[in-house]
Protein backbone atom coordinates (compact mmCIF):
# COMPACT_ATOMS: atom_id res chain seq x y z
CA UNK A 1 0.00 0.00 0.00
CA UNK A 2 1.02 3.75 -0.54
CA UNK A 3 2.19 6.47 1.84
CA UNK A 4 -0.32 7.87 4.20
CA UNK A 5 -2.20 10.27 2.63
CA UNK A 6 -1.36 12.90 5.80
CA UNK A 7 2.37 12.61 5.48
CA UNK A 8 2.16 13.62 0.94
CA UNK A 9 5.39 13.69 -0.76
CA UNK A 10 7.76 16.95 -0.56
CA UNK A 11 7.13 18.77 -3.78
CA UNK A 12 9.75 21.42 -3.62
CA UNK A 13 13.13 21.69 -5.11
CA UNK A 14 15.42 19.47 -3.10
CA UNK A 15 18.35 20.93 -5.23
CA UNK A 16 19.57 23.52 -7.64
CA UNK A 17 18.73 21.12 -10.25
CA UNK A 18 16.29 18.93 -9.09
CA UNK A 19 12.71 19.96 -10.27
CA UNK A 20 9.56 18.22 -7.87
CA UNK A 21 6.02 18.62 -9.17
CA UNK A 22 2.59 17.89 -8.64
CA UNK A 23 0.61 16.96 -11.82
CA UNK A 24 -3.17 16.69 -11.42
CA UNK A 25 -4.07 14.71 -14.71
CA UNK A 26 -7.48 13.94 -14.27
CA UNK A 27 -9.16 12.04 -15.67
CA UNK A 28 -11.91 13.93 -18.13
CA UNK A 29 -15.52 13.95 -16.28
CA UNK A 30 -14.33 13.00 -13.23
CA UNK A 31 -15.32 16.38 -11.31
CA UNK A 32 -11.94 17.74 -12.96
CA UNK A 33 -13.20 20.68 -14.21
CA UNK A 34 -14.80 22.25 -10.53
CA UNK A 35 -11.68 21.33 -9.24
CA UNK A 36 -9.53 23.52 -11.33
CA UNK A 37 -12.34 26.44 -11.07
CA UNK A 38 -11.80 26.05 -7.12
CA UNK A 39 -7.98 25.97 -7.94
CA UNK A 40 -8.24 29.15 -9.79
CA UNK A 41 -10.59 30.99 -7.81
CA UNK A 42 -7.96 30.29 -4.90
CA UNK A 43 -4.96 31.09 -6.57
CA UNK A 44 -3.85 34.11 -4.31
CA UNK A 45 -4.81 32.43 -1.12
CA UNK A 46 -2.27 29.22 -2.15
CA UNK A 47 0.31 31.81 -3.00
CA UNK A 48 0.52 33.16 0.42
CA UNK A 49 0.38 29.52 1.13
CA UNK A 50 3.58 29.27 -0.83
CA UNK A 51 1.78 26.94 -3.37
CA UNK A 52 1.92 27.87 -6.99
CA UNK A 53 -1.18 26.80 -9.60
CA UNK A 54 -1.06 26.47 -12.87
CA UNK A 55 -3.78 25.31 -14.56
CA UNK A 56 -5.78 24.71 -18.29
CA UNK A 57 -5.94 28.59 -18.63
CA UNK A 58 -2.19 28.80 -18.02
CA UNK A 59 -0.97 25.92 -19.62
CA UNK A 60 -3.58 26.39 -22.79
CA UNK A 61 -2.40 30.01 -23.11
CA UNK A 62 0.65 31.47 -22.15
CA UNK A 63 2.45 29.02 -20.28
CA UNK A 64 1.95 26.37 -22.74
CA UNK A 65 2.66 23.12 -22.55
CA UNK A 66 4.63 21.48 -25.21
CA UNK A 67 2.75 19.15 -27.43
CA UNK A 68 3.11 15.71 -26.16
CA UNK A 69 2.12 13.73 -29.48
CA UNK A 70 4.89 11.97 -31.88
CA UNK A 71 8.43 13.03 -31.13
CA UNK A 72 10.44 14.57 -28.27
CA UNK A 73 8.73 17.64 -26.84
CA UNK A 74 10.43 20.65 -27.08
CA UNK A 75 11.13 22.44 -23.62
CA UNK A 76 8.71 25.31 -22.81
CA UNK A 77 10.71 28.09 -21.77
CA UNK A 78 7.64 30.71 -20.50
CA UNK A 79 6.80 27.85 -18.28
CA UNK A 80 10.15 26.82 -16.71
CA UNK A 81 10.42 30.57 -16.32
CA UNK A 82 7.34 30.67 -14.43
CA UNK A 83 8.43 27.76 -12.41
CA UNK A 84 11.54 29.54 -11.69
CA UNK A 85 9.56 32.25 -10.15
CA UNK A 86 8.16 30.33 -8.00
CA UNK A 87 11.17 27.92 -6.73
CA UNK A 88 10.35 28.34 -3.02
CA UNK A 89 6.72 27.16 -3.49
CA UNK A 90 5.10 23.52 -4.46
CA UNK A 91 4.41 23.65 -7.72
CA UNK A 92 1.28 22.32 -8.88
CA UNK A 93 -0.24 21.54 -12.22
CA UNK A 94 -3.72 20.35 -13.88
CA UNK A 95 -4.32 19.66 -17.26
CA UNK A 96 -6.12 16.46 -17.92
CA UNK A 97 -5.27 16.12 -21.76
CA UNK A 98 -1.53 15.25 -20.38
CA UNK A 99 -3.54 11.96 -20.33
CA UNK A 100 -5.20 12.35 -24.10
CA UNK A 101 -8.71 14.03 -25.08
CA UNK A 102 -11.85 12.18 -25.44
CA UNK A 103 -11.54 11.57 -28.50
CA UNK A 104 -12.11 8.20 -29.53
CA UNK A 105 -8.61 7.11 -30.18
CA UNK A 106 -7.73 8.82 -27.50
CA UNK A 107 -9.75 7.88 -24.32
CA UNK A 108 -9.44 4.08 -24.33
CA UNK A 109 -8.31 1.13 -27.18
CA UNK A 110 -8.58 -2.32 -26.83
CA UNK A 111 -8.43 -2.97 -22.85
CA UNK A 112 -6.49 0.16 -22.33
CA UNK A 113 -7.76 3.76 -21.17
CA UNK A 114 -5.79 6.46 -22.45
CA UNK A 115 -3.28 4.21 -24.51
CA UNK A 116 -0.99 7.17 -25.17
CA UNK A 117 -0.61 7.96 -21.63
CA UNK A 118 2.72 7.06 -20.50
CA UNK A 119 4.26 8.44 -23.39
CA UNK A 120 2.89 11.47 -23.74
CA UNK A 121 3.67 12.06 -19.64
CA UNK A 122 7.21 10.89 -20.07
CA UNK A 123 7.77 13.72 -23.09
CA UNK A 124 6.51 15.85 -21.08
CA UNK A 125 8.42 15.36 -17.78
CA UNK A 126 11.52 15.19 -19.92
CA UNK A 127 10.82 18.64 -21.79
CA UNK A 128 10.46 20.28 -18.06
CA UNK A 129 13.61 18.43 -16.25
CA UNK A 130 11.27 16.85 -13.94
CA UNK A 131 12.91 13.87 -11.91
CA UNK A 132 10.42 13.97 -8.89
CA UNK A 133 6.18 13.66 -9.95
CA UNK A 134 3.55 12.89 -8.00
CA UNK A 135 0.38 12.58 -10.06
CA UNK A 136 -3.02 13.07 -8.65
CA UNK A 137 -5.94 10.76 -10.85
CA UNK A 138 -9.55 10.55 -10.37
CA UNK A 139 -11.14 7.92 -11.43
CA UNK A 140 -15.18 6.68 -12.54
CA UNK A 141 -16.73 3.17 -13.33
CA UNK A 142 -15.72 2.18 -16.57
CA UNK A 143 -19.17 2.34 -18.57
CA UNK A 144 -20.16 5.41 -17.00
CA UNK A 145 -16.89 7.05 -17.90
CA UNK A 146 -17.15 6.46 -21.25
CA UNK A 147 -20.88 7.60 -21.91
CA UNK A 148 -19.37 10.78 -20.36
CA UNK A 149 -16.91 10.81 -22.64
CA UNK A 150 -18.75 9.77 -25.40
CA UNK A 151 -21.60 12.58 -24.46
CA UNK A 152 -18.59 15.21 -24.41
CA UNK A 153 -18.08 14.84 -27.85
CA UNK A 154 -21.60 14.84 -28.94
CA UNK A 155 -21.10 18.36 -27.26
CA UNK A 156 -18.88 19.09 -29.67
CA UNK A 157 -20.89 18.32 -32.71
CA UNK A 158 -19.40 14.78 -33.21
CA UNK A 159 -22.34 13.05 -33.63
CA UNK A 160 -21.10 9.28 -33.96
CA UNK A 161 -22.72 6.84 -32.09
CA UNK A 162 -21.33 4.94 -29.22
CA UNK A 163 -21.19 1.80 -31.01
CA UNK A 164 -18.77 3.51 -33.49
CA UNK A 165 -16.88 5.70 -30.62
CA UNK A 166 -16.27 2.29 -28.95
CA UNK A 167 -15.33 0.59 -32.08
CA UNK A 168 -11.93 -0.21 -31.20
CA UNK A 169 -12.35 -1.11 -27.19
CA UNK A 170 -13.15 -3.71 -25.59
CA UNK A 171 -15.24 -1.96 -22.44
CA UNK A 172 -15.78 -4.38 -19.96
CA UNK A 173 -11.60 -5.19 -20.20
CA UNK A 174 -10.83 -2.01 -19.46
CA UNK A 175 -9.09 -1.21 -15.74
CA UNK A 176 -7.53 1.61 -14.42
CA UNK A 177 -4.90 -0.82 -12.78
CA UNK A 178 -3.67 -0.92 -16.14
CA UNK A 179 -3.46 2.61 -16.70
CA UNK A 180 -1.83 3.70 -12.89
CA UNK A 181 1.21 0.57 -13.99
CA UNK A 182 1.92 2.33 -16.94
CA UNK A 183 1.20 5.82 -15.90
CA UNK A 184 3.85 4.70 -12.46
CA UNK A 185 6.49 3.43 -14.52
CA UNK A 186 7.29 6.38 -16.80
CA UNK A 187 10.69 7.72 -15.43
CA UNK A 188 10.55 10.27 -13.53
CA UNK A 189 6.82 9.36 -11.11
CA UNK A 190 7.49 8.32 -7.65
CA UNK A 191 4.21 8.71 -6.55
CA UNK A 192 0.42 7.75 -7.88
CA UNK A 193 -2.61 9.33 -5.48
CA UNK A 194 -5.99 8.04 -7.19
CA UNK A 195 -9.66 8.69 -5.95
CA UNK A 196 -12.85 7.98 -7.11
CA UNK A 197 -15.57 10.25 -8.66
CA UNK A 198 -18.19 8.07 -7.24
CA UNK A 199 -16.39 9.59 -3.52
CA UNK A 200 -16.62 13.14 -5.22
CA UNK A 201 -16.96 16.22 -3.08
CA UNK A 202 -16.71 13.96 -0.17
CA UNK A 203 -13.56 12.99 -0.19
CA UNK A 204 -12.16 16.48 -1.71
CA UNK A 205 -10.53 17.45 1.67
CA UNK A 206 -8.63 14.68 1.76
CA UNK A 207 -7.83 14.89 -1.72
CA UNK A 208 -6.54 18.92 -1.06
CA UNK A 209 -4.53 18.09 2.37
CA UNK A 210 -2.67 15.25 0.02
CA UNK A 211 -1.95 17.12 -2.79
CA UNK A 212 -0.73 20.66 -0.76
CA UNK A 213 -0.21 19.46 2.87
CA UNK A 214 -2.25 20.10 5.65
CA UNK A 215 -2.97 23.62 6.52
CA UNK A 216 -3.61 24.47 3.02
CA UNK A 217 -6.92 23.43 2.41
CA UNK A 218 -8.80 26.07 0.87
CA UNK A 219 -13.09 26.53 0.53
CA UNK A 220 -14.36 25.32 -3.37
CA UNK A 221 -17.31 27.08 -4.57
CA UNK A 222 -20.44 25.38 -4.92
CA UNK A 223 -20.55 22.76 -7.09
CA UNK A 224 -22.89 23.36 -10.28
CA UNK A 225 -23.44 19.61 -11.15
CA UNK A 226 -23.22 19.72 -15.42
CA UNK A 227 -26.43 18.16 -16.70
CA UNK A 228 -25.82 16.27 -19.91
CA UNK A 229 -27.50 16.86 -22.86
CA UNK A 230 -30.75 14.91 -24.04
CA UNK A 231 -30.95 12.37 -27.11
CA UNK A 232 -34.07 14.96 -28.36
CA UNK A 233 -31.53 17.67 -28.31
CA UNK A 234 -28.82 15.55 -29.76
CA UNK A 235 -30.72 15.02 -32.72
CA UNK A 236 -32.10 18.17 -32.94
CA UNK A 237 -28.35 19.82 -33.04
CA UNK A 238 -27.95 16.89 -35.92
CA UNK A 239 -30.75 17.65 -37.98
CA UNK A 240 -29.39 21.79 -37.46
CA UNK A 241 -25.90 21.06 -38.46
CA UNK A 242 -26.90 19.21 -41.50
CA UNK A 243 -29.62 21.68 -42.74
CA UNK A 244 -27.00 24.54 -42.29
CA UNK A 245 -22.86 23.15 -41.57
CA UNK A 246 -21.52 26.83 -41.45
CA UNK A 247 -23.76 27.52 -38.35
CA UNK A 248 -22.07 27.56 -34.99
CA UNK A 249 -22.13 24.15 -33.08
CA UNK A 250 -21.61 25.14 -29.68
CA UNK A 251 -24.58 27.89 -30.39
CA UNK A 252 -26.38 25.01 -31.84
CA UNK A 253 -25.80 22.37 -29.00
CA UNK A 254 -27.21 25.15 -26.37
CA UNK A 255 -30.15 26.07 -27.91
CA UNK A 256 -30.88 22.19 -28.52
CA UNK A 257 -30.53 21.77 -24.92
CA UNK A 258 -32.59 25.02 -24.06
CA UNK A 259 -35.61 23.48 -25.92
CA UNK A 260 -34.87 19.89 -24.87
CA UNK A 261 -33.25 19.76 -21.37
CA UNK A 262 -31.92 16.33 -20.18
CA UNK A 263 -35.06 15.32 -18.03
CA UNK A 264 -37.80 12.44 -17.25
CA UNK A 265 -39.44 13.83 -20.22
CA UNK A 266 -36.60 14.24 -22.66
CA UNK A 267 -33.86 11.64 -21.17
CA UNK A 268 -30.26 11.52 -21.63
CA UNK A 269 -28.42 8.37 -23.62
CA UNK A 270 -28.14 5.10 -21.72
CA UNK A 271 -25.97 3.02 -23.99
CA UNK A 272 -25.70 0.23 -21.77
CA UNK A 273 -28.46 -2.20 -19.70
CA UNK A 274 -28.80 -2.19 -16.17
CA UNK A 275 -27.66 -5.63 -15.63
CA UNK A 276 -24.17 -5.14 -17.73
CA UNK A 277 -23.44 -1.58 -15.39
CA UNK A 278 -23.78 -4.22 -12.57
CA UNK A 279 -21.48 -6.27 -13.63
CA UNK A 280 -19.12 -3.38 -14.99
CA UNK A 281 -19.26 -1.59 -11.39
CA UNK A 282 -18.59 -5.29 -9.48
CA UNK A 283 -15.65 -5.11 -11.52
CA UNK A 284 -14.41 -1.50 -10.95
CA UNK A 285 -15.14 -2.31 -7.18
CA UNK A 286 -12.29 -5.16 -7.65
CA UNK A 287 -10.29 -3.20 -9.51
CA UNK A 288 -10.10 -0.61 -6.54
CA UNK A 289 -9.16 -3.08 -4.11
CA UNK A 290 -6.02 -3.82 -6.50
CA UNK A 291 -5.18 -0.30 -6.99
CA UNK A 292 -5.38 0.11 -2.80
CA UNK A 293 -2.75 -2.33 -2.64
CA UNK A 294 -0.40 -1.74 -5.79
CA UNK A 295 3.48 -0.13 -4.93
CA UNK A 296 3.79 3.60 -5.43
CA UNK A 297 0.16 4.47 -5.35
CA UNK A 298 -2.28 5.78 -2.59
CA UNK A 299 -5.68 5.51 -3.21
CA UNK A 300 -7.54 7.97 -0.71
CA UNK A 301 -10.68 6.26 0.90
CA UNK A 302 -13.57 8.25 2.69
CA UNK A 303 -12.80 6.32 6.01
CA UNK A 304 -9.32 8.83 6.12
CA UNK A 305 -11.40 12.03 5.39
CA UNK A 306 -10.77 14.31 8.25
CA UNK A 307 -13.67 16.72 7.93
CA UNK A 308 -12.07 19.66 10.70
CA UNK A 309 -11.35 22.67 8.99
CA UNK A 310 -7.96 24.05 8.66
CA UNK A 311 -7.38 26.81 10.92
Amino acid sequence: MGSSPSAPASLERTGASRLSLSIHIGAHKTATSHLQHGFSKARGILRKKSVAYFGPELLRGKLRLPSLAGKAATPPADLLAAFERNRMCRLVLSEENILGTTRADLVARGARFYPEAAPRLSRLLQALGCEDATLYLSIRAPLSFLTSAHGQQQNAGRFDPIESYLSQVQPDRLRWTELVQRLASVPGVTRVVVWRYEDYPDIVPLVLDTMLGRGRRFDLPARKRLVGTSVRALEHARAALADDPARNVTEVIREARGLYPKSDEFPGPAPFEAARLQDDMARYEADCKELDAMPKVTLLRLSEVDATPDT
